[in-house]
């Protein structure tokens, strides 16, 4: 067993100093210009499965003076190729990355910009709903106040012509459900409503009542505003600056719209 093993130590020793020394015999073929000692050992070296780095150069040289053109070693293939082939090969690596690289950076532009409209969009179509929305409420109130003035003016009419018939035919009046129905709602002929003023009052009061607490509403907004800027959170300023910001970035005044949507 370790006769075999030394005999199989001893080969590979023989063929790595083979190999070794035909890179040296191939440079002596070049010097002495045997041009035909040349081609046959560079044939030898292109047949080998591995060339050492350590040999490389001298390898490149052999089978380059054997072809008569620069040649280069591609060790992912093994073997030699012309060096102009290799340039090649590298100038169209080189010419595909940077295609590549173009791609990629004309992507991310296109979907920086893809993002940027469906922001615009997306704004856009909240200003647009909610700009629908307010022209549908005042097309609500205005039809609620077509028929409120509409009804009101039949109610008038026909409280007048009754307070009229009542003051020469009693009976026929109350006797008419028409006109019944317009002294229910607008009040009898004979009615005195001692508290008209009373109910006025009232609704002065609850008008001065609103205009307070809006006011109460701004005083506490700047209370809280001070409070913040007390406790070192946030300015006065910035707090009223935010709020324009926010107010300015839910404008619809860009696409002609008035007032602002709502997340």
């Amino acid at each position: 067993m370790k006769r075999l093993f030394y005999t199989i130590m001893t080969l590979i020793c023989l063929v790595t100093t083979a190999n070794a020394d035909i890179y040296d015999d191939c440079d002596n073929a070049i010097s002495a210009n045997n041009t035909d000692k040349v081609k046959k050992l560079s044939a030898t070296i292109q047949e080998l499965d591995q060339i050492p780095v350590a040999n490389l150069i001298a390898a490149r040289l052999c089978v380059s003076a054997a072809v008569g053109e620069p040649m280069v070693y591609v060790k992912k293939t093994k073997s030699f190729i012309p060096l102009s082939e290799f340039e090649a090969r590298n100038a169209q690596k080189a010419v595909s990355e940077a295609e590549k690289a173009a791609e990629r950076i004309a992507l991310e532009k296109l979907k920086s910009d893809l993002m940027s409209t469906i922001a615009v969009v997306e704004k856009r179509a909240a200003c647009v709903d909610a700009k629908s929305f307010k022209i549908n409420d005042e097309l609500e109130t205005i039809s609620r106040q077509f028929e409120q003035r509409n009804e009101q003016l039949i109610f008038d009419d026909t409280h007048q012509a009754c307070t009229k018939l009542y003051s020469s035919d009693k009976s026929a009046a109350m006797l008419n459900q028409t006109c019944v129905e317009a002294f229910q709602r607008m009040g009898h002929p004979n009615l005195v409503f001692s508290e008209a003023e009373l109910r006025a009052a009232f609704i002065a009061e609850l008008s001065g009542l609103v205009t307070l607490r809006a006011s109460l509403k701004e005083e506490l907004m700047e209370a809280k505003a001070k409070l913040l800027e007390a406790e070192g959170v946030v300015t006065e300023d910035d707090f009223n600056q935010q709020i324009a910001d926010d107010l300015e970035a839910k404008s619809c005044a860009e696409f002609g719209y008035q007032g602002i949507y709502l997340d």
